[in-house]
């Protein structure tokens, strides 16, 4: 009989899911790199939620991990591989706790398991806002005779990245709490952001040969072994040059130099951005869902 363990301590959690983190370690990317980011004492706050955030694993009969979950700051709770009936037994115990999320994104049996138990307990419906691709590169092959050439970002480019991520904020149509901020504390928060990304030397652009930054593309700290790249833009006016494929090559190589290997997200409704990073060496692993409860009364 499957059991289920919800852990405020990400100490703990990191301990108790150690093993299937690291045999699983690419498709708990999500989970792994969040977990990293608590271990390291970030701070992470919560303005919906009781508590900051939680974890949680699904056992076996036999007692082993075979499913995770989490939820950090206001974003949607996230599973992987969580069986259905224990993720309905999360959604259970989520709003015991107080809480009333709006979704759930990660294995689309696990979030739409998860989901409907919302549904049963507030009414509503279960809608697809993204369905996500996984990708792992297998191979870098580098783009050539794309015009202009790549560095990383430097604080003088803080003000045109975070207002590129606001453009791409407003592209992907990703809900969540980002999206529910107002214009400017929304830019705000994307100017940390890529502060952030900066001054750790995780935030990439290329620049056309004028020297005038047309494409931008980010990566994160290794988390057991991988580091997500993303995410990548270009302006609509700078598109179907090269110069995304070339960007995200250069952060890919910082990625494999840094000794770890490089995966990332893709949205499967945008076949341009799938090609342009199989063609550059990266394979499809897994896919994922984005959620969200739709028509909740009040």
């Amino acid at each position: 009989m499957e059991t289920l363990e919800l852990y405020d301590d990400p100490l703990a959690f990191g301990e108790a899911a150690s093993t299937f983190l690291a045999t699983q370690a690419l498709r708990c990317t999500v989970i792994a790199s969040q977990l990293a980011v608590l271990l390291a004492a970030e701070v992470v706050t919560s303005r919906n939620f009781p508590t900051p955030y939680w974890f949680a694993l699904a056992r076996s009969g036999d007692g082993a991990v075979i499913g995770l979950a989490m939820r950090t700051a206001d974003y949607p709770p996230y599973l992987i591989d969580m069986p259905p009936q224990a993720a309905g037994e999360l959604a259970a115990q989520v709003m015991a706790r107080g809480e009333r999320p709006r979704g759930a994104n990660g294995t689309p049996s696990a979030a739409a398991a998860f989901c409907e138990r919302l549904v049963d307990a507030w009414g509503g419906r279960v809608e697809t806002e993204i369905a996500s691709r996984l990708f792992q590169l297998t191979q870098l092959r580098v783009p050539d005779q794309v015009p202009g050439s790549g560095r990383l970002a430097t604080p003088v480019d803080l003000d045109l990245l975070a207002a590129w991520l606001d453009a791409f904020s407003d592209e992907v149509h990703i809900g969540g709490p980002h999206n529910e901020l107002s214009p400017q504390d929304r830019h705000a928060e994307n100017l940390r952001f890529v502060a952030d990304k900066v001054a750790g030397a995780n935030q990439w652009v290329w620049t056309d040969r004028q020297g005038q930054i047309v494409s931008m593309a980010g990566a994160r700290d290794p988390a057991f072994g991988f580091a997500r790249v993303g995410p990548v833009y270009t302006p609509p006016a700078a598109r179907n040059q090269g110069y995304a494929a070339a960007v995200t090559a250069l952060a890919t190589r910082a990625v494999l130099e840094r000794g770890a290997i490089p995966c990332l997200f893709t949205d499967l409704a945008n076949p341009t951005s799938n090609g342009v990073y199989q063609r550059i060496g990266y394979e499809p692993v897994d896919d994922t869902v984005h959620l969200r409860i739709a028509d909740t009364p009040a």
